[in-house]
């Protein structure tokens, strides 16, 4: 009886430590999934800025709760404010709508994401790349999807939080995000994002 008792106290403990994702979630915000010339690194940055969105609480416990950096860089965000801030800016945030693929979207980030790329750039000034009235973020450094949002939703040193409140900017409806490898800091990848009808 004894052990039957343990085992049952035990159990409520088991069920929250096992808890993920559903596959409901996950294809609510993997928006980009059929885009067949998508890298992954660009369908997993998407997603990630989506469960974001869509599941804010869900995300702080699932994503954001043991995250602390890179296997790249180490534990760099540990001791980070930002992240302090980010979890409780996920706290209390109501859900906000899906960011839908966009394809020119996508086009303006490709050549601006190459562009900086070749040339070593860190910024947010074009040289050939045509501006769009778009909101926009920019990645250094980081090769993976979930890296990538992460380093825009924690935006570590950033006082202005511009990356974080794009990504999760209620007003925003469609993103374009380009990924490319980068001259000074071996990646970098661009998002624009945009309401309907822009």
């Amino acid at each position: 009886m004894k052990g039957i008792f343990l085992t049952l106290c035990m159990l409520p403990g088991i069920i929250s430590f096992g808890q993920n994702w559903t596959d409901a979630q996950i294809d609510s915000a993997d928006a980009a999934k059929d885009i067949e010339y998508l890298a992954e690194s660009e369908k997993d940055a998407i997603m990630y800025i989506n469960l974001a969105r869509l599941y804010p609480k869900q995300f702080l416990e699932l994503e954001l709760q043991d995250y602390y950096g890179t296997e790249r860089y180490g534990d760099y965000l540990k001791e980070s404010k930002y992240r302090r801030s980010l979890i409780a800016k996920l706290k209390t945030m109501k859900p906000v709508q899906v960011l839908l693929f966009d394809s020119v979207l996508y086009e303006n980030a490709k050549c601006f994401a190459k562009e900086m790329g070749e040339s070593g750039y860190v910024g947010h000034k074009r040289k050939t790349c045509k501006r769009g009235n778009y909101a926009e973020c920019c990645s250094y450094g980081m090769d993976d999807g979930k890296d990538i949002a992460m380093q825009w939703l924690i935006d570590d040193k950033v006082p202005s939080l511009g990356h974080r409140v794009n990504c999760l900017n209620p007003a925003y409806s469609r993103i374009g995000l380009s990924a490319y490898t980068h001259k000074v800091h071996e990646f970098c990848a661009v998002a624009e994002l945009s309401g309907p009808g822009f």
